[in-house]
């Protein structure tokens, strides 16, 4: 055992309330008044008193007339015990303010490819004007992954547009929702504006990685109305999207919030109107240890402000 490990199998022996009664019986050297400080009986001090005799072999006060004189064991042990409450206080009862300017550290958040390019930015802008100490890693991770990455202390925070099984010690808070838009290259290929849903299922398409509820929802859709989407490749970012649509008669169905990502010439861009209305919601979750971890609420906080910033109108 490493020589500072606590021994907790000793702590079982001692009530660490008995520590307060000592620690008030030094301050007074009287059972009554050290009683009234702690508001209890007398009866009930001088259990406090016999049982702290009883457990450091010593009868620590004695009684010189109306005084109760600490014998030198007590006289030792009275500054120690006097500094642990005063830490213990300071430490449980007395929370530091937080102040972002002297905040260090590294938080670490899980954010899906289109989301990073607009809530990054902003956040860094954010964080380096008010907490320039304050290292950020952001991480994109499979679906799957982020229920076991909160809980093994691999990401502290996850901005997901997928519906995810979360347990008990999770929080979730939704960021926004998003209708979706259509995407193509009139250069490529031809379709009537508005495009519906049927113009849309005749074309070969192109989806980006991000995986999870936000690729199943449109799939799902199609069905629902007895269409099937026909993805013929899968990119990697949604730079690539864009590219991959200016040189191959392809169309891509993305988020509304996107939309801004994508290059303006040469693409065309039109919201997918169906009944009910194709929206996919954007939420963000941490595990409840780090509830009240300050540097990590003050950055899940910026998050919500910017998100809030980022609603798309309704497609």
């Amino acid at each position: 055992m490493h020589q500072n490990d606590v021994r907790h199998a000793d702590f079982r022996r001692i009530d660490l309330n008995l520590l307060v009664a000592f620690d008030a019986l030094m301050a007074t050297e009287h059972v009554g008044l050290a009683a009234e400080r702690l508001f209890i009986g007398q009866p009930a001090m001088s259990h406090a008193l016999a049982r702290l005799r009883t457990l450091l072999d010593d009868a620590l006060f004695v009684r010189s007339g109306k005084r109760m004189v600490p014998t030198a064991r007590a006289v030792a042990l009275g500054p120690r015990v006097r500094a642990w409450l005063n830490e213990s206080a300071h430490f449980l009862l007395h929370d530091e303010p937080f102040d972002p300017a002297l905040a260090e550290g590294l938080v670490r958040v899980s954010i899906p490819d289109g989301l990073e390019a607009l809530i990054l930015p902003p956040l860094m802008a954010a964080l380096r004007t008010q907490a320039p100490g304050v290292r950020l890693r952001a991480q994109l991770l499979e679906v799957e992954q982020l229920q076991s990455a909160l809980d093994e202390d691999e990401v502290d925070i996850v901005v997901v547009a997928a519906t995810l099984p979360l347990r008990s010690w999770h929080q979730q808070v939704n960021l926004l929702q998003s209708g979706f838009n259509y995407l193509y290259a009139p250069a490529q290929l031809t379709l009537p504006e508005p495009a519906t849903l049927a113009d849309l299922a005749s074309q070969a398409h192109v989806v980006s990685s991000h995986r999870g509820e936000a690729a199943s929802v449109v799939d799902h859709c199609f069905a629902a109305h007895g269409l099937t989407r026909h993805v013929v490749v899968s990119a990697t970012s949604l730079v690539a999207v864009s590219r991959v649509l200016k040189q191959a008669p392809l169309v891509s169905v993305q988020p509304a919030l996107y939309a801004d990502l994508y290059p303006q010439e040469g693409i065309v861009v039109g919201p997918v109107r169906t009944e009910p209305p194709l929206r996919i919601s954007v939420d963000m979750v941490w595990h409840r240890r780090n509830a009240q971890h300050p540097l990590q609420a003050h950055v899940r906080g910026l998050i919500s402000e910017i998100a809030a910033r980022l609603r798309p109108s309704p497609a």
